[in-house]
């Protein structure tokens, strides 16, 4: 039982550095931990987490903010610190109109406590496990709190020698200090799941497919609420005639398109060509493009002039790389079948719909 414990853990704190290899981040949270068991005191502390993917490793200290006396009748005091090491998973995310509430997540790690005197140190080592939830706080900040049973001994919960657990709650702040991101493109990261590496040869030629149908439409004008050639497109209506041309049906907005197909990381390293990338502005995502690869994308873009390729390493196309929200793996049904994705979702366009995009304007050419 404890070989098999151990085992667990063992594979959760490997697990993230697949993820943190793919896509690294850096955070620092001060936090403030209180027992309920003793005698009110709390614990001040701070923890620092490598983040990527849907996983994290995080290493944090904690001491008492004062001392606490051994007995009534001795002067000794004593001042209670710890240490963890934790793996943490983050689940899906809860978002109301297209913003980010807050993310759960649940971890599990190794600990250490200690005691100290004028005279002793008593340490006890164990391990702990718990959960919590994240929320953003505006651009590079969130807040955290979380519940923590933190076990003496390497044993189970439930075995026969196990002390009782101890329980403790954190409540703390985060910010970012490398890797990228706001907040709440953080918790999309972590809770989003990576399908970056699998492709597969039918993934790729439906890719082609739908990247050379998309070509064919370069140069047809922009028109808000356009889903056809003859008229033009505004940029869910040419993703959406795209992709039905190859037998896809999509829904009619960006905001929907985000939410069909498999979640993909909204990051160069993985996107694959023919993955849905969205775009956030004025509150919310309201437009969207189709990955061609070399961080290039084809879109129907209002400050473009139309349907056309947009590099974004440009200084135009940065302003599309700063504002992705979201990615989506959409791929048509191997056996020419009709995929209908857009069941559920509004046909017609709605009033306040998809506007134009906000990035820099190309220079008209002269005639």
């Amino acid at each position: 039982m404890l070989r098999s414990s151990l085992l667990a853990l063992g594979a959760l704190a490997v697990a993230p550095t697949l993820a943190i290899a793919q896509q690294p981040g850096v955070s620092l949270s001060p936090f403030v931990t209180f027992l309920p068991d003793a005698d009110g005191s709390p614990l001040a502390g701070l923890s620092l987490a490598i983040t990527g993917g849907s996983l994290s490793l995080r290493a944090s200290s904690h001491m008492s903010m004062r001392d606490r006396p051994t007995t009534r009748s001795l002067s000794t005091s004593m001042r209670p610190w710890g240490a963890d090491a934790d793996a943490v998973a983050y689940l899906e995310s809860y978002n109301y109109n297209q913003h980010v509430l807050f993310a759960p997540y649940v971890f599990a790690g190794l600990s250490t406590a200690a005691v100290d005197s004028g005279t002793y140190r008593l340490m006890r080592q164990g391990w702990s496990y718990g959960g919590g939830l994240m929320s953003p706080l505006g651009s590079a900040f969130g807040a955290f709190g979380e519940i923590r049973w933190r076990m003496s001994q390497y044993v189970l919960p439930n075995s026969e020698s196990a002390l009782p657990a101890k329980r403790e709650m954190r409540l703390g702040v985060s910010f970012r200090v490398g890797g990228g991101g706001t907040a709440t493109e953080v918790v999309h990261l972590l809770s989003s799941t990576d399908i970056g590496s699998l492709a597969t040869p039918s993934t790729n030629r439906a890719a082609s497919r739908v990247i050379s149908t998309a070509e064919n439409y370069v140069g047809t004008p922009y028109r808000r609420g356009g889903t056809s050639p003859n008229s033009g497109f505004d940029a869910p209506g040419f993703v959406r005639f795209v992709f039905s041309m190859l037998g896809v049906n999509l829904p009619r907005l960006s905001r929907d398109q985000a939410r069909v197909g498999d979640r993909v990381r909204p990051d160069l390293n993985s996107l694959s060509p023919g993955d849905l990338v969205m775009f956030q502005d004025d509150g919310g995502i309201n437009h969207v493009a189709i990955y061609v690869g070399r961080a290039r994308i084809i879109h129907s873009s209002e400050t473009g002039g139309g349907v056309r390729e947009d590099d974004l390493n440009s200084d135009r196309g940065r302003w599309f790389l700063d504002h992705i929200a979201a990615a989506r793996r959409v791929v048509p049904d191997a056996r020419g079948l009709l995929l209908d994705l857009a069941r559920g979702f509004p046909s017609d366009l709605p009033s306040g719909a998809d506007g134009p995009d906000h990035a820099p304007r190309v220079p008209r050419r002269p005639r």
